[in-house]
């Protein structure tokens, strides 16, 4: 019986996947040909048999989701090969192992997302979907900073494929766990705030860059995300809560997409949020247990 999921990708999409287990291999393909909007699915062994795909592959495929520790030549072999290729695939990682240096290595060498076998059908299909979403252009390169004593930052280009990368990869890095409370409201932290930066302090430039970063220290997690806008005074943002209706229509009188409501939900899930003077730095922070 097939799979039901109401994800999709878009239409004609060509996926490659990597892995060295036949019965894997086999169950793999078969389940991502079941997903809405592939057109095809090409199974090899090991990285020498993907690059052969790729080379023989009339159009590049859209998405690789690759194993790790395979024969003849590894996923973190091939990974680099494709960064070579400045290749246009969204790349998924799908491994047994998840090791924070291992992930990291990954993520430098330009991958979406990276899942930990075993993995669900449902995480397989919104993985894919999200990672051809969000796939990274080839021609940019970000950099990423880890320091496993609870340090992690990305700076790159002012995309959406940044900050969704940054914020998949902050939840698995095993050093940087915190109760699944806290990481809830620290990841909706972290996209608003870097939905913000993007779309209002960099003005979808994407000549402009964003950094990301997060501490996480015994008592508190800290994020510090910074753009390269001109900044604004955070003092003069309006309350949304006050006049929800007046303040979609003014949205909409200026053009601007509903919603507006990021700050003051920041404001209200994290203890602590301060900006720099230009206004295109700000340092949001959330204690971990309650302070008298």
């Amino acid at each position: 019986m097939a799979y039901m999921s109401t994800l999709s990708l878009p239409p004609d999409s060509r996926l490659l996947v990597v892995e060295d287990m036949d019965s894997l291999r086999l169950y793999l393909c078969e389940t991502l040909e079941e997903l809405a909007g592939v057109s095809q699915v090409v199974g090899v062994s090991d990285g020498i048999e993907a690059l052969a795909a790729i080379a023989e592959a009339e159009q590049p495929f859209d998405l690789i989701l690759t194993d790790i520790t395979m024969p003849r030549m590894d996923g973190e072999t091939l990974i680099g090969k494709l960064q070579e290729q400045r290749y246009p695939a969204a790349l998924v990682v799908l491994s047994a192992h998840g090791q924070d240096d291992l992930i990291i290595r990954c993520m430098r060498g330009g991958a979406v997302d990276y899942l930990i076998k075993p993995v669900s059908i449902n995480d397989l299909y919104t993985a894919v979907v999200a990672a051809v979403q969000h796939a990274p252009d080839p021609e940019i390169d970000i950099h990423v900073d880890y320091d496993p004593f609870g340090w992690f930052e990305v700076c790159g280009t002012s995309s959406y494929s940044v900050l969704y990368r940054y914020r998949r990869f902050l939840g698995l890095l095993s050093k940087l766990h915190i109760p699944e409370e806290v990481a809830n409201e620290v990841r909706l932290a972290l996209e608003e705030l870097g939905r913000n930066a993007i779309e209002w302090g960099n003005r979808g430039q994407r000549d402009k860059r964003i950094s990301l970063s997060c501490r996480i220290l015994p008592s508190k997690v800290i994020l510090v995300i910074t753009d390269e806008g001109e900044g604004f005074d955070p003092r003069i943002l309006p309350d949304p809560s006050h006049d929800p209706i007046g303040h979609i229509e003014q949205r909409q009188k200026e053009g601007k997409r509903l919603g507006g409501y990021g700050i003051h939900l920041v404001r209200n899930i994290m203890d602590k949020i301060t900006w720099n003077d230009a206004g295109n730095k700000v340092i949001a922070v959330k204690y971990l247990h309650p302070r008298s």
